[in-house]
């Protein structure tokens, strides 16, 4: 009896302390509206507001690029959806925003454009048609980009 506890103290040990950062790493993209990084990763304490909610849509377009691509090109998907709430865009907004997405696929995936550039031209006109509308003092109901 002795001998199995002395085993196994070591091995739930060594279970918690490796499985620990692979669930926080899996965790993390899921979790994007809790404050679970702000709590470990220097300098986000600072980001509120606007600021935050940027950078967690930059985070998912990071994170998903690939499957937003693929959402706007068929101008519909879960990721274009999840794209335009993280955005702040209004849910009877959201339409048009797909079909403004998908007409600017070409544009934002142009071949000689990086990897990094076109995923700062999604993050910049989602942001564009959703809270960043609103701090330029646009009228959210005009409905014009």
């Amino acid at each position: 009896m002795k001998t199995s506890t002395v085993f196994l103290i070591p091995m739930f040990l060594m279970g918690g302390i490796s499985c620990g950062p692979t669930t926080d790493t899996i965790v993390e993209p899921f979790e994007l509206t809790s404050d679970f990084t702000s709590s470990t990763s220097p300098g986000d304490n600072a980001l509120t507001g606007p600021a935050k909610a940027r950078q967690r849509l930059e985070r998912f377009v990071v994170y998903a690029y690939d499957s937003v691509s693929n959402d706007i090109a068929k101008g519909n998907g879960e990721y274009l959806t999840s794209l335009a709430v993280l955005a702040g865009i209004p849910t009877a907004s959201q339409s048009a925003f797909r079909a403004e997405m998908q007409s600017r696929h070409a544009a934002i995936y142009d071949p000689v454009l990086s990897r990094k550039e076109a995923r700062a031209l999604v993050v910049n006109y989602a942001w564009s048609a959703g809270y960043g509308r609103t701090e330029e003092g646009h009228n959210e109901a005009s409905g014009s980009w």
